[in-house]
């Protein structure tokens, strides 16, 4: 059939349900799409004369495919442009697109190639923040798809958009004329060719042969690389004349013809990336052309493509990330050094206040003196409670604690949250009713009880925090699972007060909030944030129930692990040791305190259990009189003038191997404890102290002697 019996034929029918998909070879014609969109960095897709998509998305961003047309809006809105946009234009979103229209000969339209997806230049990215906020997608991700789309000149966007209309339009004129079985690789190559215009160089390579045929080349290359020849010889002249030497290497490995099927094995393309002699950075791709009817690649097309102002651009934004980053570990170091400042501040006033306390309770008999002391002490610890949460946040946020696990007996554990949190239920009248029901007789567990304490501390706080006067509240422990290495305890704590919101409950794990932000509660919205990362990091689960005006339960489930027997002897022997606080008499020990009070307070409490007492002001005071008098045990604090605990400790150590030295320290982290153990401390204790622990510490390191 001739061409205008073609057309008459055509204009016959008026083309009545004729689609590309109808006539054209879609695998070839998919293939060529994605050539070229390899080639260009530019997104492409085929659509019919009814506005319906006949081809795949060909590298589409992530910020169209993933993000906006993932929206109904954003998705309806695209489609819109599809079907209308013509030439080249600004899409709904702001990028640059084109439509350029697959036709017949006669003119007949038969849809349209769509592509582009690129920026015009730089955007503007508080307009595209708002533009997510319409599309309800997350700003930070669809600005951080942003930054990754390419800025193209629209000189090269319409002269891309050409090219592939030529060549498309092309492909489907022959295809209408029949001749599309009658493909060959020379046609395969004059596509190719069309292709080649927008790099440095091109060239088709016959891999089992080992030979090339130039397809396009700039003059400077043609000078040193002939136009056809051997493929391995041609590949090694270019690394010796436009490969800058320290790329050589790479580039000789990555054009290396015996292992170039292995390397690209099922994949369409390879590249790499290198800076080239008078050339600027440059990307070399091979992409597959042909495969034999055994799947082993038989033809490539090898070009070069200069890249220097990507490179430029994408070195503006690791400057700029790098500078975003510097920025924010200034602002962290100077948050960490502000709080570690903050805790030893505040941790030495409490220090004395609660010292004060503890001596005023042995002291005194009087019942309404006692009872101001308790308050005082009660406080206090309130105090510190909230100078611990707000400390262990930070370093929860930054990913710094780690549990410490050690041999504790649980009915131990909860014995001891309950001696705490009684008296402050009480103070409000409220009835505390606990259940412990630890049914096996292997109580014994590795766990970091300090961790399992704050949780439970936290979440009891809470219930007697937003417990009207009055009011009731009841705390339930068992074992739910038991066997020979594990042992899950489930923590079961409710009460009636005034519940939380389905609204609150949704956000009650993050820091700073309250479901009662009244002055009258005396919160500060970390503790539920603390419980449930400290739970994750113990591997335990947390699960809330609450009703407005009905009251509140937390259960929550937390895994021991047991320990083992000659574990268990070891625990109650240091136990055993640690809880007898008497036999102190005789003994004489030197307490290095640079604060008068706190030095002061110390002494009563040793003195009360019939021990001597020296006081060292400063750090180097304390080495003079350790080489001038025998003492059985040093006190020492850690920040003090001349010499700070650390380094008089070492300087101790030099002729003093075997002394107990005790570090008083205002500053508690796992890093403070490391350090002192590090510097010859033999052990850590924190301030404000307490007494029990001091003692048993004392005896500890004593019978150790």
């Amino acid at each position: 059939m001739t061409r205008e019996e073609t057309k008459k034929k055509l204009q016959d029918t008026l083309l009545k349900d004729v689609y590309i998909q109808d006539f054209c070879d879609m695998d070839l014609f998919e293939q060529m799409i994605e050539n070229w969109s390899i080639s260009t960095g530019l997104a492409a897709v085929a659509i019919d004369s009814e506005g319906d998509y006949v081809s795949k998305y060909h590298n589409f961003t992530d910020f169209c495919q993933n993000l906006t047309r993932k929206t109904p809006e954003g998705l309806r809105r695209c489609t819109e442009c599809d079907k209308t946009g013509k030439g080249t234009y600004l899409c709904h979103a702001g990028l640059v697109d084109f439509a350029s229209a697959i036709t017949l000969e006669d003119g007949t339209v038969l849809g349209n190639m769509l592509g582009g997806q690129v920026l015009p230049q730089q955007p503007d990215e508080e307009k595209y923040r708002t533009t997510a906020k319409e599309l309800g997608i997350d700003p930070e991700a669809y600005i951080d798809a942003l930054r990754k789309v390419n800025v193209r000149t629209p000189k090269e966007i319409e002269a891309a958009a050409k090219l592939l209309s030529d060549v498309v339009n092309m492909f489907v004129r022959t295809s209408w004329s029949a001749r599309q079985d009658a493909k060959t690789l020379s046609e395969r190559a004059n596509i190719i060719f069309s292709l080649s215009k927008i790099f440095l160089c091109n060239y088709f390579l016959d891999v089992k042969n080992d030979v090339y045929r130039e397809i396009e080349a700039i003059p400077g290359i043609q000078q040193i690389v002939a136009k056809e020849g051997k493929a391995s010889a041609a590949l090694a002249e270019t690394s010796k004349y436009f490969v800058e030497e320290e790329f050589q290497a790479g580039y000789r490995k990555f054009t290396d013809g015996t292992t170039i099927k292995q390397r690209i094995g099922n994949k369409h393309s390879i590249t790499f990336e290198f800076l080239g002699k008078h050339l600027g950075w440059c990307r070399a791709t091979f992409i597959v052309v042909k495969r034999d009817s055994k799947g082993e690649i038989s033809h490539l097309l090898f070009a070069i493509q200069g890249i220097e102002e990507e490179k430029q651009q994408e070195l503006i934004t690791q400057k700029k990330l790098k500078k975003a980053a510097d920025e924010a570990n200034r602002a962290n170091r100077v948050k960490s050094d502000f709080l570690a400042r903050m805790s030893h501040d505040m941790r030495t006033p409490l220090t004395t206040i609660m010292g004060l306390c503890d001596m005023g309770q042995e002291r005194f008999k009087d019942e309404e003196a006692l009872r101001y002391f308790k308050i005082i002490r009660n406080s206090s610890g309130y105090l510190l409670s909230i100078l611990t949460d707000i400390l262990d946040m930070q370093k929860m946020t930054s990913g710094k604690v780690t549990l410490q696990p050690m041999v504790c007996h649980n009915a131990a554990t909860a014995y001891a949250i309950e001696r705490i949190i009684r008296p402050l239920a009480e103070a409000k009248h409220i009835t505390l009713k606990t259940d412990f029901r630890c049914q096996v007789d292997h109580c014994y567990f590795n766990i970091d009880t300090r961790r399992v304490q704050q949780v439970m501390m936290n979440l009891l706080n809470n219930a007697v925090k937003y417990t009207q006067v009055g009011g009731t509240i009841e705390w339930s422990c068992r074992i739910i699972k038991d066997d020979k290495n594990e042992t899950i305890m489930e923590h079961v704590i409710s009460d009636n007060g005034p519940g939380m919101s389905p609204e609150f409950m949704k956000v009650m794990y993050e820091p700073f909030t309250q479901a009662n932000s009244s002055p009258s509660t005396n919160g500060h919205g970390l503790g539920l944030a603390i419980v449930k990362k400290l739970a994750d990091l113990m591997g335990a689960t947390i699960k809330c129930d609450s009703q407005l005006g009905k009251g509140t339960t937390f259960t929550l489930t937390v895994p021991h692990a047991k320990a083992a027997a000659s574990e268990i002897e070891a625990y109650e022997r240091k136990r055993q040791i640690a809880d007898d606080q008497t036999g102190f008499k005789g003994c004489k020990m030197l307490v290095c305190e640079d604060n008068n009070i706190n030095a002061e307070i110390i002494k009563k409490i040793l003195q009360n259990r019939q021990i001597t007492v020296d006081i060292a002001k400063d750090g180097g005071e304390g080495v003079a009189m350790v080489e001038a008098n025998k003492y059985d045990a040093v006190l020492m604090d850690i920040r003090m003038p001349v010499l700070d605990g650390y380094a008089a400790t070492r300087k101790i150590r030099e002729t003093n191997k075997t002394i107990p030295i005790l570090a008083l320290s205002a500053n508690n982290f796992p890093e403070d404890v490391e350090k002192s153990l590090a510097a010859g401390m033999n052990a850590h204790l924190a301030k404000p102290i307490d007494i029990k622990k001091l003692f048993g510490t004392l005896r500890e390191v004593l019978t150790k002697k």
